[in-house]
């Protein structure tokens, strides 16, 4: 294939600017486009623009108007936007057009310059901003096959591009209604434990512990600035709980001297700090490891009776219940509660259950926000996965290797998309000479480990089974269809111990096709595969068991030790663990860490053998 640079088969224009003070030169007839407008596009194409220039503008400027068949490109201020424009445009001295000859479809060019986006960035120079050159814009190839092969690829990409454009969407959406999700979730956890329970209504006043336990700090940290010193006693203040969780910010802190004059203004552990300056409204707990610190003017900060009312209590009624969230929003002057001040939150009233009913509440809060958490890690992986999922898609076009009825899964949760899988799982230990291990037990496991690790869920819903986490119908679903289609199946082993993958008559149809379509997500799935390969199968067994109650210890929100997860793989996973020594639980710790995959509790939860029913 030939691969000319582009300067040999487009014609390259440069943009301009008319000068701003001169009034007839803007507000014309002629479109004109800037960096800043082609960055909010979700399509390729544009018609109209946001701004346009006079013919006199345009006549009295560098910019040139270029026809419809051109491909718009920023090359400053970032490099990299593209849109193509369905009518005559000017645009900026931030953007080159490229013109493409009569050898080099207008759509093709699109989708290489799309794919190249990344090299561009690279080739950009400047100190201030990174900008691409026309010399090297113009000296870039592009792989060329004749113009009928380049509008059969465009014509494919076309297709697998508005299936993908599709599901981002659904993950786009998905993702912000997991905030709304959330707040459903809490408020039902209010309404479900507050109801069984006999509760008073109270105000945040009466619930502090003592008098002064209701305080502002002595100042603004702002005004602190002189008083600083590089370390002693540390300043809360807005960055400390903007995140609705303790953190720390900026480091401020004044000496001990200081200190002693303003000791009456010193934040305990299990102190309630709430935001009511610049961001207000925001939310935390102190932690029980905090040094002493002081809170400035920003924070209103309680001490709170424990006897009656749990910190962690106050913190989420404050952020989450609804009756809190009506009283702070009707008193609420301006945007983000600007008017939030110490006497609206002493004056807000609480419905104030058992301690008992306290705690479960904290609980349902907790859980609610790491599976919020969880979700929120799946959508964000989902659309990672669309873009990658687009980016091998051209490199297989410009590769020369793109089907032309390609089509892509977008939902990877078939059973035809399993059993590719599961052939897949086959092939890589085929290419290791692991073959022989490969039986049920090990393609469960890698199956799990695809979702687990790959990111790609394939609609499982594991339970803690003997042989570790398993979806027994999910797997013989796609077992089924193979052997339907005369792809593979699983044979009893001769010894009467597991069973061995069997290539059937139609296997290498079938491999063809599903090499074509695992290839864009292969990297994602050798990644979670390839671990447990040269492993027999007790040995990955026992590392998917590790992995799966890691993630689960970690959406429980239980602190994480060695011990700890040996004990729930042993002894709270299934009685046949209990024949396993605890010595290979404690190996398979040892090779998650060594291979990078520690979890980070937003895989799937695997649920008891109850799951099955």
């Amino acid at each position: 294939m030939k691969t000319p640079r582009l300067s040999e088969v487009c014609k390259l224009v440069n943009g301009g600017t008319p000068k701003s003070g001169v009034a007839e030169y803007w507000g014309g007839e002629v479109a004109w486009l800037t960096p800043a407008e082609m960055g909010k596009r979700s399509t390729p194409y544009i018609a109209e623009t946001a701004r346009t220039i006079s013919r006199a503008g345009l006549a009295n400027c560098s910019a040139s108007q270029v026809a419809v068949g051109a491909v718009i490109m920023s090359t400053r201020a970032p490099i990299g936007h593209l849109v193509i424009p369905k009518a005559p445009m000017a645009f900026n001295q931030g953007c080159r057009a490229l013109i493409p000859n009569e050898l080099l479809d207008t759509k093709y060019l699109y989708y290489f310059l799309w794919f190249s986006r990344d090299s561009f960035n690279e080739l950009g120079t400047g100190t201030t901003f990174k900008e691409l050159s026309s010399g090297a814009l113009g000296n870039y190839r592009i792989p060329l096959p004749s113009i009928e092969e380049q509008r059969r690829i465009v014509a494919a990409l076309d297709g697998v591009f508005a299936a993908i454009a599709t599901a981002t969407a659904s993950a786009e959406k998905n993702l912000t209604n997991v905030e709304a999700l959330l707040e459903a979730s809490i408020a039902s956890a209010f309404s479900q434990h507050l109801a069984g329970d006999p509760f008073e209504t109270v105000t945040v006043e009466n619930l502090a512990a003592r008098k002064g336990s209701m305080r502002t700090g002595p100042f603004g940290s702002q005004l602190l600035h002189s008083e600083f010193v590089d370390a002693g006693v540390a300043v809360l203040g807005i960055d400390n709980a903007v995140a609705n969780h303790f953190q720390w910010g900026k480091r401020r802190f004044i000496s001990e001297e200081k200190f002693r004059s303003l000791s009456r203004f010193l934040v305990h552990p299990g102190d309630v700090i709430i935001t009511i300056m610049g961001t207000c409204g925001r939310c935390a707990v102190i932690p029980d490891d905090i040094p002493r610190a002081i809170n400035s003017k920003h924070l209103f900060c309680i001490s709170l009776d424990r006897e009656q009312c749990l910190p962690d209590y106050l913190h989420a009624y404050f952020l989450y219940a609804p009756d809190a969230r009506k009283y702070l929003e009707e008193r609420a002057q301006g945007s983000i509660m600007a008017g939030l001040n110490m006497g609206i939150i002493k004056e807000m009233p609480l419905r104030l259950p058992s301690l008992e009913a306290q705690q479960k509440i904290i609980v349902a809060v907790d859980r609610a926000k790491r599976e919020c958490v969880a979700l929120k890690h799946i959508y964000k992986l989902k659309l990672q996965c669309l873009t990658d999922l687009k980016r091998s898609l051209l490199q297989i076009a410009f590769d020369g290797e793109l089907n032309a009825t390609a089509t892509v899964n977008t939902d990877f949760a078939t059973p035809q998309f399993t059993a590719q899988v599961i052939a897949f799982a086959h092939h890589r230990h085929e290419l290791q000479q692991y073959q022989k291990t490969f039986g049920h037990v090990k393609a469960q496991k890698a199956l799990h480990m695809v979702e687990a690790v790959g990111g790609i869920d394939l609609g499982r819903y594991p339970i803690k089974d003997a042989a570790g986490p398993n979806d027994f119908q999910h797997m013989l679903r796609a077992t089924d269809w193979a052997v339907q289609k005369g792809f593979f199946e699983f044979v009893p082993r001769a010894s009467g111990n597991g069973y061995d993958f069997k290539k059937l008559s139609n296997y290498q149809a079938h491999w063809t096709e599903a090499v074509a379509v695992i290839r864009p997500v292969a990297s994602a799935l050798e990644r979670a595969i390839d671990p447990i390969v040269p492993m027999v199968s007790l040995e990955a067994e026992v590392f998917a068991t590790v992995l799966a109650t890691w993630n689960n210890l970690l959406r429980d929100g239980v602190e994480i030790s060695d011990d700890i997860v040996v004990k729930e793989a042993r002894e709270g996973w299934h009685s046949a663990k209990l024949k396993i020594p605890e010595a290979k639980f404690r190996t398979a710790i040892r090779s998650i860490r060594a291979k990078g995959l520690v979890p980070d509790g937003t895989a799937k939860y695997v649920g008891g053998q109850g799951g099955l029913f």
